[in-house]
């Protein structure tokens, strides 16, 4: 048995999975529907049963799934505790075995708590802070001590994990997490 653990920043929700196939999006008509989040597809991913566990599918989203902070490309084996990203949405795996799985409450600051809720990495955090407090890429590559190439694949990254494309939209995101 399986249940779906649905974090939302600070709020939390738990689906017991029992069928075979879990369809996930923003559509009220999936079975574990993430509302209010435009960055999440109608019908964004997949969870079906295999023999040997479950698969997780990407439906062709625009904005991405991430597994355990891996943008999934077609398909992906999950596990228990596992992590996966959806738009703002966390969704952890486990059996019904394992315990509740503990996550950092809102009130604490701090980078593993952005980095569980983003998915982002601490440097792209980094990166993510200083773009968001008016840095240039040089600027930004001046500040961590490395080339603006790295800073551009950092950003790649980032827009990547996000969904987000354009510079206030990173900057929006970075201030709606409370990354900047």
């Amino acid at each position: 048995m399986l249940v779906l653990e649905v974090h939302e920043g600070a709020h939390r929700r738990s689906l017991l999975l029992d069928v075979n196939t879990v369809r996930i999006g923003r559509d009220r008509e999936c079975d574990v529907s993430l509302p209010g989040d435009p960055t999440v597809s109608r019908l964004h991913a997949v969870l079906q049963t295999e023999s040997d566990g479950w698969l997780l599918i990407d439906q062709g989203s625009r904005n991405g799934t991430f597994v355990n902070g891996r943008r999934v490309t077609g398909s992906v084996k999950v596990a228990s505790l596992d992590r996966i990203l959806i738009g703002q949405f966390l969704l952890v795996m486990r059996d019904g075995e394992d315990g509740s799985i503990e996550t950092a409450a809102a009130e604490e600051v701090g980078v593993p708590r952005h980095q569980l809720a983003t998915g982002l990495s601490a440097r792209e955090l980094e990166v993510l802070r200083l773009l968001c407090a008016g840095h240039s890429d040089r600027a930004i590559a001046d500040e961590l001590v490395v080339s603006i190439k790295t800073v551009h694949s950092h950003l790649e990254r980032i827009r990547d994990k996000t969904g987000c494309r354009r510079r206030p939209e990173l900057i929006r995101y970075g201030m709606t997490h409370g990354i900047a």
